[in-house]
């Protein structure tokens, strides 16, 4: 890796605060709830599979790549509705790559013309730090850097969740890690390196559906905040659906960057959306935007209908 580059990507990551966080910002954050808060698990009466991709900053060596599958379904259990999820990361920036899994439990329940959940999730973690490093003289002796190494700790954490959605309203609020399980690598000077923590961090999203004079159109305006207590960062979005099945919209990221996303849901109950991040930050210099990608797949298994439906908002 270009040691100039990697700098400069630090420096980034600093100045800009507001969007230096620990966990993945999804751009298709309104489809991926089922990664930030495990009361989502089982909303709806479908069970629900997405896959995505994100590459952001491309162009710039080290920059981060993270990939997210969940797959969530609601079932019943002495006649109490509940929900499970599970959830697999694979997150790379820098030098550095998290492997994770995460198992999500959501009791639910109706209220207010909608339905609730309350969730757990318990993740677990496997962090793996490459030292290669190539320095501006071209070489790689740096007593302070370790070279060549393959640590891989593995942490564990839980996260906490509520999920409230009805026809036309969803909120959600969440907690992930918890527990700030601490974070080693044993050599990194010779055994006396300090411990980093997995940063607490908590998510609030919500969203509206209007139904506009057309009934062929539907607005839905989003909002997305992530802090982890040091930074805060949110994103503010409103997208455009046609005939329930074709979607684009626009989201705003302060000091981060400018997103313009488009997707559709099929009758078959496949649904694709992609988004491309204009960077509004000085890595502009260096990069030719960030790009984002989702496939889904939501289908039932016609057992145990429940005359309650609840169809989530952020399901486009």
């Amino acid at each position: 890796m270009n040691y100039k580059r990697l700098l400069t990507l630090l420096l980034c990551a600093i100045t800009i605060a507001a969007t230096a966080q620990t966990e993945n910002f999804s751009s298709l954050n309104m489809f991926n709830y089922m990664y930030y808060n495990p009361g989502y698990a089982g909303d709806g009466n479908e069970i629900e599979a997405r896959l995505f991709h994100r590459s952001q900053w491309i162009g710039f060596d080290g920059a981060p790549e993270t990939q997210t599958f969940s797959v969530d379904m609601p079932f019943k259990l002495f006649g109490i509705k509940n929900g499970v999820g599970l959830t697999l990361l694979n997150d790379k920036i820098g030098n550095f790559r998290n492997q994770g899994l995460n198992i999500s439990y959501a009791y639910r329940r109706v209220m207010m013309q909608g339905e609730v959940g309350f969730g757990v999730g318990a993740s677990i973690t496997n962090q793996s730090f490459s030292g290669e490093w190539i320095f501006p003289d071209g070489s790689s002796n740096d007593p302070m850097v370790p070279q060549n190494t393959e640590e891989k700790p593995m942490f564990f954490d839980i996260n906490l969740g509520f999920y409230y959605s009805s026809d036309n309203v969803y909120l959600s609020c969440s907690m992930r890690n918890l527990l700030q399980s601490e974070i080693k690598y044993d050599s990194n000077t010779g055994g006396d390196s300090k411990p980093s923590y997995n940063a607490r961090q908590a998510f609030i999203g919500a969203g509206y559906e209007y139904q506009l004079a057309n009934p062929l159109f539907t607005l839905k305006p989003n909002l997305f905040i992530a802090t982890d207590f040091a930074s805060t960062t949110f994103a503010l979005s409103g997208i455009l659906k046609y005939n329930d099945k074709f979607y684009g919209g626009v989201a705003y990221k302060p000091i981060d960057a400018i997103t313009f996303l488009a997707g559709m849901s099929l009758p078959s109950g496949i649904e694709v959306a992609l988004s491309y991040d204009i960077t509004t930050s000085s890595i502009i210099k260096y990069s030719s935007g960030s790009l984002e990608f989702m496939l889904g797949y939501s289908f039932s298994l016609g057992r145990d209908k429940d005359n309650h439906k609840y169809r989530s908002v952020r399901f486009l």
